[in-house]
C-alpha cells in the first residue's frame, strides 16, 4: 500500500504519524485510534467513526451526544492528551465511606 499522507494545521504528515481522538461532549478526550498501521488505515473520519463505532445505530447516537473525532499527529497527541487522566465532568458513582472506629 502507497504511503498515505495528510495535512493537518499547515503540515503535512504520514497517516501512520497521525491518532484520531475522540472526544465527549464536555469536551474532555475520551479515545484514541491509530490512523495507520500494518496494512489498515482510517483516512477518513466515517472509516474512523466506522473503525469505533461499528453500528449505525451506536454512530448515531454518540454523534448525537455531541462526541466528536478530531485526527492529529503523535507529537501533538504526546504533547496535549492525557487519556488517563479522570474527566472532571463526570460525578464519581461510587463514594467510598470511612471507615468507623470499633
Amino acid at each position: 500500500m502507497p504511503e498515505l499522507k495528510v495535512e493537518i494545521d499547515g503540515q503535512t504528515l504520514p497517516l501512520t504519524n497521525c491518532v484520531w481522538i475522540t472526544w465527549a461532549p464536555c469536551g474532555c478526550p475520551c479515545g484514541a485510534l491509530t490512523a495507520a498501521f500494518g496494512g489498515g488505515a482510517f483516512a477518513t473520519e466515517e472509516q474512523a467513526w466506522r473503525e469505533k463505532y461499528p453500528t449505525k445505530r451506536e454512530r448515531d447516537r454518540r454523534q448525537r451526544q455531541g462526541y466528536h473525532l478530531e485526527l492529529m499527529g503523535w507529537e501533538r497527541y504526546r504533547s496535549d492528551i492525557d487519556l488517563a487522566a479522570r474527566c472532571p465532568h463526570i460525578k464519581a458513582t461510587t463514594t467510598q465511606q470511612p471507615l468507623e472506629a470499633s
